[in-house]
């Protein structure tokens, strides 16, 4: 018997989300393909809230069923986790589940899919051979609308401090959901400054990038919008102090210049090539510092653009930022893009569209939501590509079409997932099959017990 695939609409808890896995037109593949598909309508029919971008009659042209009722499909492709209470029994579930790194937070979730004897493949680590990830999209666009609202918190930082300043007229990206559109605003923006400079008030304006990945290369994307000069970490003094207020500056950050050994490492910055350096670095991370301090007096923008787990240091802890903000007040706005609560900046925590910014006091170390106070502010909103949530569902789908027939023919009832026909790069996704943790993530079984 073939499969039937389901849509799922996103939860009401996941606050402005309206992105989808399959959009109208890929959705349609599977229809022309003999597969029975289920697609949840976008209205939620509790809250009247719209959950998808795409209205259901695009999904109905395309050959699928529009029903509230999904329990008919075993294969479910939603986007962001699932609260515990709406996974059924027997399903494939495909979504970002956050789960492999031990995220607290999804725990109970986890569970209940354990519980539910659930198939579990994690969009995020769908790779190939090399280990690279195949779905990114999301990671263009999280950097896409993170810088934007970067720019936006900053000039409306700089307005509430009675600073006139060219990047009060960049709008939040929700606010128009057109990257095209923002696109102009900001390069409109760059003219300015080229013509009038940024304000006499505030030092020239230095974005330090941390990380050079796809995250990284979508926020400076965005910033490359504006007249950007390129800097790195031993002209940072003299562009401070001297630079021209008719650019702005970019320094990109990459793992050999955010850390560096601690002073008591049995190895120096001496010993290490770039290639030795990365190999100590992600093999005896405990052995390794933030090098930030090099770098905090000089950033109005800081953009934390890489993805950390616990056994690594972080690049700004509580203790360090209330250190260096005594002595410095230059850091306006941190843009945290990967939002890992805790993580690489230990004070960030998650946010959402509808309140995007918290400001962070580093003395007293307090956190109050909005773009008003003493502090730094802190963008980290946890789901930015639903800012765009056309664009990045497309961009999402098309990652995924040349895996999707594989996907909706595989046998779930097989045994095992190795021998379910499954495409070589999603079964090496697969955490959960029929409610066992498959051999590469045995290790998550701590995190259910």
């Amino acid at each position: 018997m073939p499969n039937t695939i389901a849509i799922r609409r996103e939860d009401l808890s996941k606050a402005g989300e309206r992105r989808v896995a399959l959009v109208p037109e890929v959705a349609k593949l599977i229809t022309d393909w003999g597969i029975p598909l289920i697609v949840q309508p976008e209205v939620h029919p509790e809250t009247a809230e719209v959950k998808r971008a795409f209205p259901y009659l695009q999904y109905q042209q395309a050959g699928a069923a529009i029903s509230e009722e999904i329990d008919s499909a075993n294969v479910v492709f939603g986007l962001k986790e699932i609260d515990k209470n709406f996974i059924l029994p027997d399903k494939a579930y495909y979504f970002f589940s956050h789960t492999h790194k031990g995220q607290v937070k999804n725990r109970q979730m986890l569970k209940k899919l354990v519980q539910q004897r659930a198939t579990l493949i994690d969009y995020e680590l769908i790779r190939d051979e090399n280990d690279n990830r195949l779905i990114t999209a999301f990671t263009y666009f999280a950097g896409y609308a993170g810088m934007i609202d970067t720019l936006w918190a900053l000039g409306q930082r700089l307005s509430r401090k009675g600073i006139m300043n060219p990047f009060f007229r960049i709008p939040q990206s929700i606010e128009k959901e057109d990257l095209e559109m923002i696109k102009g605003i900001i390069k409109a923006v760059g003219t300015y400054i080229e013509e009038h400079g940024t304000s006499v008030e505030q030092p020239p304006l230095i974005t330090v990038f941390l990380g050079s990945g796809k995250t990284s290369t979508g926020a400076q994307e965005i910033y490359d919008l504006l007249p950007v000069t390129e800097i790195g970490i031993e002209q940072l003094e003299e562009a401070f102090h001297h630079g021209s207020r008719n650019t702005v500056y970019k320094l990109v950050l990459d793992i050999p210049s955010m850390f560096r050994p601690k002073a008591d490492a049995p190895f120096s910055i001496a010993d290490l090539d770039r290639k030795t350096f990365y190999d100590k670095y992600l093999n005896e991370p405990h052995h390794f510092e933030s090098n930030l301090d090099q770098v905090y007096p000089y950033c109005t923008l800081l953009m934390n653009c890489i993805i950390w787990s616990p056994d690594f240091p972080r690049l700004l802890t509580r203790e360090d930022t209330s250190m260096w903000f005594e002595r410095h007040k230059s850091l306006e706005v941190v843009g945290d893009i990967t939002c890992d609560p805790e993580g690489a900046i230990e004070f960030s925590k998650e946010c959402w569209i509808d309140d995007p910014v918290f400001i962070y006091h580093p003395i007293t170390r307090t956190t109050n939501f909005g773009l008003d106070g003493d502090g730094i502010a802190v963008m980290a909103v946890t789901n930015l590509p639903t800012e765009f949530p056309a664009d990045a569902s497309r961009g999402f789908s098309e990652n995924l079409k040349p895996l999707l027939k594989g996907i909706v023919e595989a046998d779930y009832s097989a045994q095992t997932a190795d021998v379910a026909g499954l495409p070589a790069a999603v079964e090496r996704a697969v955490i959960l099959w029929q409610g066992q943790f498959t051999p590469d993530y045995q290790y998550m079984e701590a995190y259910v017990e």
